[in-house]
């Protein structure tokens, strides 16, 4: 089965990373591409890769965290395909730091890129689910948000409200058909992470001691998951966070 045949998905942050991946898998599920990346080239080269396969991919260059980009981009995409069946919300950032050191632009920087970014999205896109029935609008969130997190409270109070977002969503939009729901993967194996990660003690065998399978995730597992979540093979979920390889709240380090 292709889990997204005949769909028209929308991305943003499509250019690397868990977002390049899922775009990737979008298109081999079937599903028609419309995808955003604040890199030009990046998107390019998505672009470029998923069209020789033989999907259809296009998309806009632009910052997912300015609303009114967000609102061209959407009208662009619902223009060029006339509909949208699944938007994917994949843009965020991290400023580590302790809470009583971050400064104001550390705060907003990251609730602009990570929280920010999902609101803009789902609003321009809901009445067009709205006006055609229903949809799925997934965003990413992370295992950051899960009972906090050291030198990233900034960047998991975000991710906590992408959480919380999705699920008011969920309620208030449900009777119309739309699903709202979000992933949350625990360090996954991109390469700005695997980069950090193997520069501290330990490296990543450190990293990834006390996650839940004892290892990195890939940006094709969590790709799965959202396809998965944006087809119709879910049809019936929706106001949820799916746990990808997280870390325990009680056993995250504290230094």
């Amino acid at each position: 089965m292709v889990l997204l045949t005949n769909k028209v998905a929308f991305i943003t942050g499509a250019g690397a990373g868990i977002g390049a991946a899922a775009a990737q898998r979008f298109a081999d599920e079937g599903a028609t591409l419309w995808l955003n990346d604040r890199n030009a080239d990046s998107l390019a080269a998505i672009v470029d890769s998923i069209n020789a396969t033989g999907s259809t991919a296009e998309g806009l260059a632009g910052d997912a965290s300015d609303s009114s980009f967000v609102n061209e981009w959407l009208g662009a995409g619902i223009d060029k395909f006339g509909r949208v069946d699944a938007l994917y919300c994949n843009v965020g950032v991290s400023r580590s730091g302790l809470v009583g050191e971050l400064t104001d632009d550390d705060w907003r920087f990251q609730q602009r890129l990570t929280l920010d970014s999902v609101f803009f999205a789902t609003r321009a896109v809901i009445p067009h689910m709205v006006e055609a029935g229903g949809g799925s609008i997934v965003a990413m969130s992370s295992g950051a948000r899960i009972g906090g997190n050291y030198n990233l409270g900034g960047y998991a109070a975000a991710k906590a409200g992408v959480i919380n977002l999705m699920e008011t969503v969920a309620t208030e939009y449900g009777r119309h058909g739309i699903r709202a729901n979000a992933v949350t993967p625990g360090p996954t194996a991109t390469a700005p992470l695997v980069a950090y990660v193997e520069q501290r003690s330990g490296g990543v065998d450190a990293h990834v001691a006390d996650l839940n399978l004892a290892r990195l995730t890939e940006p094709e597992e969590v790709a799965a998951t959202v396809a998965w979540l944006a087809s119709d093979e879910s049809s019936a979920i929706s106001g949820v966070c799916v746990r990808c390889n997280v870390r325990a709240a009680s056993r995250r380090p504290t230094s």
